[in-house]
């Protein structure tokens, strides 16, 4: 007799057999007892779950002699006949062979006539969602008035594939992927009858790489059983399916939490020269620091971990040598380079580049503290600034603005508590972006337009906004009684002073150098680059230190 693999030697013979699926089974036992079985079936899941099987025992449950019945005999001539693939009412279709309307139409014709020996013609087509949709119309009108003694049965690992109008005429059972404890359980079980010696670690291989199929568990089993002599270990399963050994892992996370990014190339180089595909250690890796993120937010993460004890204690070890946002952005980061091997040729280097700078990386900061050191900062400002002359500085004023921001949000040396109750010129010049951002908040259109505008004087509690002629709409805008209320709120909420203001017209910076006139903040608001020197600005001889730049003066004397 001809060698049966395991995969079809222990094929479930009855529902309760079926491993994993109990939401289905129970289901369709209850529809056969209380004889409401429908005409149509989709049978939608992963690969290896035990789809087309359940469609095998629905027919013979339907057709035994001693039936329809949930528990078939496997007995009698209708049930062997099944059983060995046989059976002329039983009907199974490929549907990746049989794509066009012409072998839909032969089914159809077929469909008219009685069974031959059983109560039901069962049609099943596996691949359902490989017809074309020409076959899929074909089918339409038998699918929804089919004869009496007509069953359709599909199954398909692509159920959004399949069309709407055949979804919406059959009864659709979605199939899940087996547990990893249950696939075990049935590799143990198998071993046994078949008197392999296999570890336990073996077993926990095969299942991880089954990925919830019990079918490709079961046929990695069988070709590990004839590569092994004597007792089956972790390391035949390693050999044989050309994995990364978990070991390699650990040493490759070793090597990043090391800051060892010799240790993880000379650690890749000895897999490539072993053969190993650079894409399926990038693979391993990334589930690696998955399974140390788990062990890390559940606090050992054994129920959701595929390893056994030992391995689980592992990752709690590696767990304690990185936070949270590192692993993530390790996993974040090997993603993304994947995405870039698959687009080279040179798959190797991108690899190797990536555990280099994860090797070198410095500690990942996160985005919970960063935020609160920026609030911190942003606080210990207010009614901090720089000592700065009274004048401001020359050129554009949106310029010197910008500047004068940017500069006193990284500087507070030196900065002296003001108790007073008006700030300067200068105090609202520096924070004149965070007024503008309260707007923004509140009403976008209105910070837009007071962007274009420019604090420009301060009397007593008035400030004057000066806003150029080719803007004149904008400031009309902002005249409104609502808008100065906000423009004024924004104020005080910043600066704790009831500030007024007023908005006035000023000539543009060309026609001011035709005419030989100053702005509104007078001539001698305009300085040239060597006026403004270390002594007279150290707020800019401080920002130069920290940014190394230089001072340079615009085509029209204005700083740079």
């Amino acid at each position: 007799m001809s060698y049966v693999v395991f995969a079809r030697k222990y094929r479930p013979r009855d529902f309760d057999e079926i491993i994993g699926q109990s939401h289905i089974t129970t289901t369709l036992k209850n529809a056969i007892a209380r004889n409401r079985v429908a005409h149509a079936y989709l049978f939608a899941g992963p690969r290896g779950v035990g789809k087309t099987t359940t469609a095998r025992i629905l027919a013979k449950a339907l057709n035994c002699e001693k039936g329809p019945t949930a528990e078939p005999c496997d007995k009698c001539a209708s049930c062997l006949e099944i059983n060995s693939g046989s059976s002329l009412d039983i009907l199974e279709i490929d549907g990746a062979s049989n794509t066009h309307v012409d072998n839909i139409r032969n089914l159809r014709e077929n469909a008219r006539f009685a069974p031959a020996n059983g109560r039901f013609k069962v049609y099943i087509i596996d691949e359902v969602h490989m017809l074309s949709d020409s076959a899929f119309n074909a089918l339409l009108k038998t699918l929804e008035e089919p004869p009496q003694h007509v069953k359709f049965i599909f199954a398909t690992t692509h159920a959004h594939k399949v069309p709407p109008t055949i979804l919406s005429r059959c009864q659709r059972f979605d199939f899940r992927r087996i547990p990893t404890k249950e696939v075990l359980d049935n590799l143990r079980r198998i071993a046994k009858e078949e008197k392999i010696s296999v570890s336990e670690d073996a077993l926990g291989l095969i299942a991880k790489y089954g990925d919830g199929s019990m079918r490709d568990s079961q046929v990695i089993l069988d070709q590990i059983a004839s590569f092994a002599r004597g007792k089956v270990g972790a390391e035949d399963v390693v050999k044989v399916l050309g994995v990364v050994d978990d070991d390699i892992l650990f040493a490759l996370s070793d090597a990043i939490s090391g800051k060892d990014p010799r240790s993880a190339l000379d650690t890749v180089d000895r897999l490539v020269n072993d053969g190993k595909d650079v894409a399926q250690i990038a693979s391993g890796l990334i589930e690696h620091f998955r399974n140390v993120v788990v062990s890390k937010v559940t606090g050992g993460g054994a129920a959701l971990i595929d390893a056994g004890s030992d391995r689980i204690k592992r990752y709690a070890e590696d767990a304690e040598k990185y936070s949270i946002e590192q692993a993530l952005y390790i996993i974040y980061t090997l993603a993304n380079t994947m995405a870039i091997m698959k687009k080279t040729g040179m798959a190797r280097i991108p690899f190797e580049a990536v555990l280099v700078k994860l090797a070198r990386c410095s500690e990942v900061m996160p985005a919970a503290e960063i935020m609160e050191r920026l609030r911190a900062l942003e606080e210990s400002n207010v009614g901090k600034h720089a000592v700065l002359p009274e004048k401001p500085l020359a050129g554009n004023p949106k310029t010197a603005r910008n500047a004068t921001t940017e500069v006193s949000s990284k500087i507070s040396e030196g900065a002296q508590q003001r108790p007073r109750s008006l700030p300067v010129l200068d105090e609202i010049l520096s924070s004149w972006m965070r007024v503008i951002g309260y707007i923004r908040n509140r009403k976008m259109s209105i910070a837009s337009y007071l962007q274009e505008g420019d604090p420009v004087k301060l009397e007593g509690n008035v400030l004057t906004l000066s806003f150029e002629k080719e803007v004149r709409f904008h400031k009309e805008a902002l005249e409104s009684v609502e808008n100065i209320k906000l423009i004024e709120s924004a104020l005080r909420d910043t600066f704790d002073a009831e500030l007024r203001v007023a908005l006035v017209l000023t000539e543009t910076a060309a026609n001011r150098n035709q005419d030989g006139g100053g702005d509104t903040a007078g001539a001698d608001s305009e300085v040239s680059g060597a006026a403004a020197s270390d002594e007279a600005y150290p707020i800019i001889k401080k920002a130069l230190e920290i940014f190394g730049g230089k001072l340079t003066t615009g085509g029209k004397g204005g700083l740079i």
